[in-house]
């Protein structure tokens, strides 16, 4: 693993070990994980195909977005809730953090705790 690959893969195991963060991985621009894990006790909901997937939506969201960045200001953060978790995209630097956390969170507070967390 690169030095870049284990400082992300650093920010991604401090991440999951807050309570509510499921998972947390760093992606290319073409939805590849570069670095990431799982919280320990956490039993993934999809399978590895499924989840490549899901990256590969995640970054083209961001991307798409980012077209409106001149005119309204970039996206500090993009968030689903679903029934089973909260999805978190962050662009930091030229990657995608997406994080996935326990279904009922305070978006907002815990998108906040996210970003401090991965500039320090």
């Amino acid at each position: 693993m690169n030095s870049e690959n284990l400082l992300l893969q650093q920010k991604c195991d401090l991440l999951v070990k807050e309570p509510e963060i499921r998972f947390a991985g760093f992606l290319d621009y073409m939805g590849n994980l570069l670095s990431g894990s799982f919280r320990r006790d956490v039993t993934p909901l999809k399978n590895d195909e499924d989840r490549k997937k899901m990256f590969i939506e995640a970054v083209l969201r961001i991307r798409t977005r980012q077209e409106f960045d001149e005119n309204l200001g970039p996206v500090q953060y993009a968030a689903a809730r679903r029934v089973k978790v909260v999805t978190m995209t962050f662009l930091v630097d030229n990657k995608v953090l997406f994080v996935s956390t326990d279904p009922e969170v305070d978006i907002d507070k815990t998108a906040k705790k996210i970003q401090k967390l991965v500039k320090n």
